[in-house]
């Protein structure tokens, strides 16, 4: 795989680069997911395999290389049914992953991410952002979290946009609501645009 200095577009990612990343990355990408886990204030959000083809597809990732993913996380995840040997792909998982896969350190690979410039990554993006909203539209679309942990999981990798930010932004589209003094982001939209940093954030 890329030394942490190449960075990488997706659509180079060989399968040998997932067999090296799972093998050599293992430890500090379960620290990741469970940190993302927390900043999602507990909640883990599973992918199945045919979302995890239309959510690659849209990001330019290989096929094959998705579908090892998928093969991969069953044996490295931790989120498993009590009892079976294979765990699931997760959200956390797979935008880790890609993060990793590009080149980018786990710990500041979105450090490019503020309220200065998310707007402009958004607009540079948005025709996939949109896309894989949809996608996760038949899990996500009718649940809304708190602007802050989509704020959360972006600083897990070095990010630091604020909920007041990721709120206005997410209002623009079409995709926020108040309850009361909470704003929130529904949850296709926030999801979309977490991973689609993970895949293109410079």
């Amino acid at each position: 795989m890329n030394g942490s200095s190449d960075v990488v577009h997706l659509s180079s990612v060989t399968c040998e680069d997932v067999e090296l990343l799972y093998k050599e990355k293992e430890r500090h990408l379960h620290e990741k997911i469970d940190a993302t886990r927390d900043a999602y204030f507990g909640f883990i959000f599973p992918i199945n395999r045919s979302d995890l083809s239309a959510v690659s597809e849209a990001f330019e990732l290989d096929y094959k290389v998705a579908q090892l993913i998928y093969k991969k996380s069953k044996n490295f995840s931790t989120f498993k049914v009590p009892g079976r040997k294979f765990g699931q792909l997760t959200n956390h998982i797979y935008g880790a992953s890609v993060l990793a896969l590009r080149g980018k350190s786990l710990d500041t690979g979105l450090e490019s991410v503020s309220d200065r410039s998310i707007n402009e990554l958004v607009a540079v993006n948005e025709d996939v952002i949109l896309e894989v909203a949809g996608v996760r539209a038949s899990w996500f679309g009718r649940i809304f979290f708190p602007a802050q942990a989509f704020s959360n999981a972006i600083s897990v990798f070095g990010g630091n946009v604020s909920p007041e930010a990721l709120y206005a932004l997410a209002k623009d589209y079409g995709y926020a609501s108040a309850a009361g003094s909470r704003n929130t982001i529904r949850g296709d939209f926030g999801i979309a645009l977490w991973l689609t940093l993970l895949a293109r954030a410079p």
